[in-house]
């Protein structure tokens, strides 16, 4: 039973990487994926340009799509954190992040995400959530007052990325005060970070439910004795049968469209949306890595038995 209907995005940041910081390319990346009437909201980088991110904007509009952005590039390349236990550093990190949502909202972006830090070990952990729930709130209101949703994407704390915010069960439970004091704030779920950290998804989609606003299906190498093991947003290979060493199949991926979809989008949430995560590298056909996860993820809806029109 579908209790909402998911739209397609495109994670176009990740697989246009190499082109994150030419926003003349980023913007002509826009324009070809809107010509594939396919998707109905776009995942992209920070625009730093203000007659950019008047085009993005433009663009945005004139075709009913929706944006969404992550601070998370930017605040890693500033080695900066917002769990981060020196207050300095700390006010640092949230002051970068709230520009960038002000760039963000300018652009006419919808979601605007955040990194949850490092994990600092267990003898520091509960303080460092403490203080990311602290800079949770205070981004979550400066972003309410610009008229965007705030999302955070627990990844793995044990495993490859070893990030404050992890374990599933455990990241609901520290967030729900957080949605409760700041409604804007959700949570953005991703299939290889659960995958990775032993996670049953459809438990890990039940959990997160009620604060669940866009989500990611993103394949990954689970086997610790692999050599591409971990979260590296690797293919999801090419149709007609997407074979690749990963976890994520097309009947997988139908699963995981199936679940989310039986659930109500949690309040506040116009429309939930689903991208397929996968990076491109210097070098790469990029338009061959974007028709793949495409092609993936009309395979992964059509065995839902699900419309993306």
């Amino acid at each position: 039973m579908m209790a909402q209907k998911l739209l397609t995005s495109a994670h176009l940041l990740e697989i246009f990487m190499p082109y994150r910081s030419d926003e003349a390319r980023m913007i002509d990346v826009l324009h070809k994926a809107v010509e594939l009437d396919f998707y109905k909201g776009v995942e992209l980088g920070i625009f730093f340009d203000k007659t950019n991110r008047k085009e993005v904007r433009r663009i945005l509009e004139e075709n009913h799509l929706n944006g969404t952005t992550f601070a998370t590039p930017y605040v890693k390349d500033q080695k900066l954190g917002l769990s981060d236990l020196d207050e300095g550093r700390r006010r640092k990190a949230v002051e970068l992040v709230k520009e960038l949502a002000n760039y963000a909202a300018d652009t006419g972006y919808t979601n605007f995400g955040v990194p949850s830090g490092d994990d600092p070990g267990p003898v520091f952990r509960g303080l460092a959530k403490n203080v990311l729930a602290e800079s949770m709130i205070e981004i979550a209101d400066h972003c309410k007052s610009l008229g965007l949703n705030l999302t955070l994407e627990p990844l793995d704390r044990y495993v490859f990325k070893k990030q404050l915010i992890g374990p599933i069960e455990e990241s609901v439970i520290w967030f729900a005060p957080i949605h409760e004091e700041c409604p804007n704030a959700y949570i953005h779920w991703d299939s290889a970070h659960e995958a990775l950290g032993g996670m049953d998804l459809m438990k890990s989609l039940e959990v997160t439910a009620p604060f669940l606003a866009q989500f990611h299906l993103c394949n990954a190498i689970v086997d610790p004795s692999h050599p591409c093991f971990g979260d590296l947003h690797m293919d999801v290979g090419e149709g007609p049968d997407f074979e690749t060493e990963g976890f994520l199949t097309p009947a997988l991926g139908a699963e995981i469209l199936k679940k989310a979809a039986s659930y109500d989008k949690p309040a506040g949430v116009k429309d939930v949306y689903v991208s397929v995560e996968v990076l491109g590298h210097p070098g790469d056909n990029l338009w061959l890595k974007e028709r793949n996860a495409r092609e993936f993820l009309m395979k992964c809806f059509e065995i839902a038995g699900m419309s993306v029109k």
